[in-house]
């Protein structure tokens, strides 16, 4: 394993730590009953050495160490029901930090929006749900036995060297062996994890895209190319996790074999002891009996070790996601958006998403109160980016965005989403009624706002079509209703929302010539006292524009102020 790659670890680790003590309660609870079971497992091992003493070296009747039996008895179900009460306070702390960590991630992910969510969907999903639940057997696992393997090992020797400090000495000097070799072994291993980590991401990301695009693979008659595809690497990583799991197999190989060997040359003594008459039955038995109890701990320790390469290679995608980035959400202040019509102002506007990719650099450019503005250029131009930094989804790296005089980031953030509205390409639509759909996010609109919101956008005539009305029940994303009609439902609850400044992502593309008109009219009857931004291509609806602004590479490459009636550019 690289430097770089070990720094990275022991920072995710340390990160995963620190969200670990803000369960430590439970944590030591947990322990805390496991010790219990510890010394109940010395007392139990205690009473069975005094039995055996009496039955074969003092000759006592079986009835006279039947309370002897059921006192190990007793003390055997005690010991299982603090180990079971260890356990379960262990899993109560890991459900609660994984809890906490998923509420984080998803604020966090919300907070950043779109463009500064640091991954692909994929690999996000991937890091939310199994990376966060491989964080419960380090917490669960690893951390409780690594406490005990600290404290019990130590317990157990404090009872042995007293009755035979041969046997104590050689449990002292063959204790170290078992963690160092765990340690030596998980080194290799940690590599290997990681990288298994990092090709678990990369599968989910793929198989998200196949999904995503199974439509498209049937028409063009791939989808049994990719299905061999999904087949091979699916495979590779099969291999692949099966060799991690040979590594930690042979690391479970090596700590039982390191404890056998103690525990043999512990037994090899007593029983020269006892020969030679130095040693009594009862300590002997007794010594013999905590021997493997003494391993047990570190055994432990280290057959969750993996649980532990685990968790750090899942804190090592969940840690960053949670760590503040420059260009996050930036705009929380306290004052109030302007009233009245809005004027937006980009004033030297430059912003580059993570890896340098897109962006828009060194934007001025003014948005009039009351206009439509178009945004015009290629794929890749900038235009979503600038529409983005708009709506308040990312702050600008450099420059400012104004309205009516006052910097957005300046505004609060809930007063601002009040005022705006934005109308994606494709409008969510939910399973529900009409209705229901149209009042998204709204309360109290009555019934003529609705007809009026209708009328505006040119989608009274749906309502007359269908067979319930507003009543009528849409399916998942609008299953039921054209694109077209879909379109302008989404700008009825635009002017039900009746926001000063409204953004649209291709009003029009896909629509044919009549549902295109439809929303071009609505679009010049929603501008009126409002700002309008439209990201389109098509010729009707730019030519509705007062202003279009042509974008290229991220930079602005002209103006033109013609409207309907055109204009020529000015850079």
């Amino acid at each position: 394993m690289d430097e770089q790659g070990r720094e990275h670890g022991e920072g995710a680790e340390r990160w995963l730590v620190s969200e670990a003590g803000l369960v430590r309660q439970a944590l030591a609870r947990s322990v805390g009953w496991a010790l219990v079971a510890g010394i109940l497992t010395v007392l139990q091992a205690r009473v069975l050495a005094l039995a055996c003493q009496r039955v074969v070296m003092e000759g006592s009747e079986l009835a006279a160490i039947v309370p002897l039996a059921s006192l190990v008895a007793l003390l055997a179900l005690l010991r299982g029901g603090c180990s079971w009460l260890g356990e379960r306070r262990s899993a109560a702390a890991a459900a609660a930090l994984k809890q906490r960590v998923r509420s984080l991630l998803y604020r966090r992910l919300l907070s950043r929006g779109p463009v500064g969510r640091g991954g692909e969907t994929g690999s996000l999903v991937e890091a939310v749900t199994a990376g966060v639940d491989a964080l419960e057997p380090y917490v669960a696992r690893f951390l409780p036995h690594a406490a005990l393997a600290v404290l019990l090992p130590p317990l157990c020797l404090l009872f042995v060297a007293p009755s035979e400090w041969r046997a104590g000495l050689v449990l002292l000097v063959s204790a170290p062996f078992i963690p160092l070799l765990m340690v030596l072994i998980g080194r290799g291993s940690e590599s290997l994890n990681r990288r298994q980590w990092s090709r678990l991401s990369r599968m989910a990301g793929h198989l998200l895209d196949l999904v995503q695009g199974l439509p498209d693979l049937k028409i063009c008659s791939a989808a049994k190319r990719e299905a061999a595809a999904v087949a091979r690497i699916s495979e590779e990583y099969r291999l692949s996790t099966m060799a991690v799991l040979r590594l930690a197999f042979l690391s479970a190989l090596a700590l039982e074999f390191f404890t056998t060997v103690g525990t043999a040359v512990v037994a090899v003594i007593i029983g020269f002891r006892l020969l030679n008459g130095g040693l009594s039955l009862y300590d002997g038995l007794f010594v013999l009996l905590l021997a493997p109890e003494f391993y047990l701990p570190l055994r432990t320790l280290g057959l969750s070790y993996h649980s532990r390469m685990q968790g750090v290679a899942a804190a090592e995608r969940i840690a960053p996601l949670l760590a503040p980035l420059p260009d996050e959400v930036g705009h929380g202040g306290d004052l109030p958006v302007p009233p009245g019509p809005l004027t937006i102002a980009f004033d030297r506007v430059t912003f580059h998403h993570a890896g340098g990719r897109g962006g828009v650099t060194d934007i001025t450019l003014d948005l009039p109160a009351g206009t439509i503005t178009a945004l015009v250029g290629e794929s890749g131009a900038g235009k979503s980016t600038l529409a983005g930094l708009l709506l308040g989804l990312a702050s600008p790296q450099e420059g400012s965005v104004r309205v009516n005089g006052v910097d957005i980031d300046a505004l609060q953030p809930s007063a601002w989403r009040a005022r705006i509205a934005w109308v994606p390409q494709h409008s969510f639509f939910f399973q529900g009624t009409v209705r229901e759909n149209l009042t998204l996010g709204l309360t109290d609109v009555r019934a003529g706002d609705i007809r009026d919101a209708l009328e505006a956008a040119s989608a009274l005539s749906i309502m007359e079509k269908l067979p319930r009305g507003l009543d009528t029940l849409l399916g998942d994303r609008g299953a039921g209703l054209s694109g077209g009609e879909l379109r302008r439902l989404a700008l009825a609850r635009v002017f039900l929302r009746n926001a000063s400044l409204v953004v649209l992502d291709e009003p029009t593309a896909g629509l044919d010539a009549d549902n295109e008109a439809m929303v071009t009219g609505a679009l010049r009857r929603l501008a009126r006292g409002r700002t309008l931004l439209v990201i389109s291509h098509r010729e009707l609806t730019v030519r509705a524009a007062d202003r279009v602004a042509l974008l290229d590479g991220g930079r602005l490459a002209g103006i033109s102020d013609r409207g309907a009636e055109g204009g020529g550019w000015a850079n």
